[in-house]
């Protein structure tokens, strides 16, 4: 399956656990919707057609004098032990039905070593809304070599909560404000609870101060060069994902899955595992 059609299929089942882009033209219309928990996906395959692995050969052993040696046994019977576990062990996700592989890898959001996985996500959708604390309460547990990082998507429409994200990050970053995670959370609460629209630079304002932003600070991030930046570079990220429903998860810039393709949320943690481990 080419990434047009897995594309194509994740916009068709956007109803399920995904919010559009054509949703993001109204911000308003979204926000006066009940959130609420989607419906549990049916449970993802788990079943492979493949031909089991050969099992490899050992490697030679040396002529001997016909002694025997208990050492070298044990350690033939380990490796034979090891190779069996590993061919045993197929992939439970597929590439074309749980998630799809970006031929070229893409850019990612971060420049540093560690795998990347990255969440792009609008404060405007409630499935995103439903997600958020599961994958929070997920990159609590990851190991040093796994990087978490949220891309807000920049759809024209949604701009304006693009600029909410990186401005909240960029007051973060200058220790205006403590917890940009509970300010993120505000932000969806303002807009899914509190009916807020969240697109005018006062009443984000307002969200930052119960946070400890004075009004200098926030100013100063707002309209920075920083923000600007990072807006720049997520509207590149977003056209160069194919981003057309949220939410939605890159694995190190090499691949695509959601709560849709993988069929359920646990199902979309397992998934994201496995691309990790392959990227190890």
């Amino acid at each position: 399956m080419n990434m047009q059609k897995f594309l194509a299929i994740v916009v068709c089942l956007g109803a399920l656990a995904a919010c559009g882009q054509q949703e993001a033209a109204a911000p308003q219309a979204a926000v006066e919707t009940e959130a609420s928990e989607t419906a549990n996906a049916p449970e993802a395959t788990t079943t492979t057609n493949e031909e089991p692995a050969a099992e490899p050969a050992l490697a030679a052993v040396e002529e001997s004098d016909g002694s025997f040696d208990e050492a070298d046994v044990a350690k033939q019977g380990s490796l034979r032990m090891a190779q069996n576990e590993t061919a045993a062990a197929p992939q439970r996700f597929k590439e074309g039905v749980h998630y799809e592989r970006f031929r070229p890898t893409k850019m990612t959001v971060s420049t540093n070593d560690a795998i990347e996985v990255a969440e792009v996500f609008w404060y405007g959708c409630n499935h995103c809304y439903n997600l958020e604390p599961v994958l929070n309460a997920w990159a609590e547990e990851l190991p040093e070599d796994v990087s978490f990082v949220k891309l807000p998507v920049a759809w024209p429409q949604a701009q304006k909560h693009t600029q909410v994200f990186y401005t909240i990050e960029a007051l973060a970053g200058m220790g205006a404000i403590e917890d940009a995670d509970a300010a993120n959370m505000a932000v969806f609460d303002a807009i899914h609870i509190n009916r807020a629209r969240m697109t005018s630079k006062q009443e984000v304002f307002e969200l930052t101060k119960r946070f400890g932003a004075e009004r200098d600070a926030f100013d100063k991030a707002w309209d920075s060069f920083e923000v600007n930046t990072k807006m720049n570079q997520a509207k590149t990220l977003t056209r160069a994902y194919g981003i057309q429903s949220v939410p939605a998860v890159v694995v190190n810039g090499k691949y695509i899955t959601s709560e849709v393709a993988a069929g359920g949320k646990q199902e979309l943690l397992a998934v994201i595992d496995e691309l990790v481990a392959s990227e190890r």
